[in-house]
């Protein structure tokens, strides 16, 4: 049988969706007198891919954020697995989403797609700590291109 997950630029096409990596491009650059360049530099999203399982993080949440919340899925077909985490706002966002957004939980669903889990709950603050192989909200903007990160989402050597 087929792989469901196919490489592309800047992340995977799984079963005909995309879940990319994206950030604004700030390179960790400040502005006038050290202040920071915008919100949109504190998101991302970042994509990693291990046997037959896709794990998407979206980081929306940044320290100008309110009512700050995470929400996400599992979803399972054919021996495949697609995790999505997003640290997510209902404040108001004033500022662009540097990543990526993920496709749907229905977008799954209508492609059979098995709803293994689904979650949302609130945040306290921005929702740190991520995953140690995600970037923290401080150095997001120092993430590598992703032309130099292996298809597992590490660092080439």
């Amino acid at each position: 049988m087929a792989s469901l997950i196919e490489k592309v630029k800047g992340g995977y096409k799984v079963d005909g969706l995309e879940l990319k990596s994206a950030n604004c491009g700030c390179g960790g650059m400040t502005g006038p007198g050290g202040s920071g360049v915008g919100d949109c530099c504190m998101t991302f999203s970042r994509v990693k891919h291990d046997g037959s399982t896709v794990t998407y993080i979206g980081k929306k949440t940044t320290p100008n954020t309110t009512n700050n919340f995470e929400w996400g899925y599992k979803v399972k077909k054919d021996g495949t697995e697609v995790e999505v985490k997003m640290l997510d706002t209902r404040g108001p966002a004033t500022f662009k989403f540097g990543g990526v957004e993920p496709p749907p939980l229905s977008a799954w669903q209508k492609k059979g797609w098995q709803v293994v889990d689904q979650f949302e709950r609130g945040l306290t603050g921005t929702g740190e700590p991520l995953p140690a192989w995600c970037d923290s909200a401080a150095s997001a903007c120092e993430r590598p291109e992703i032309e130099l990160e292996s298809p597992k989402g590490d660092i080439k050597k």
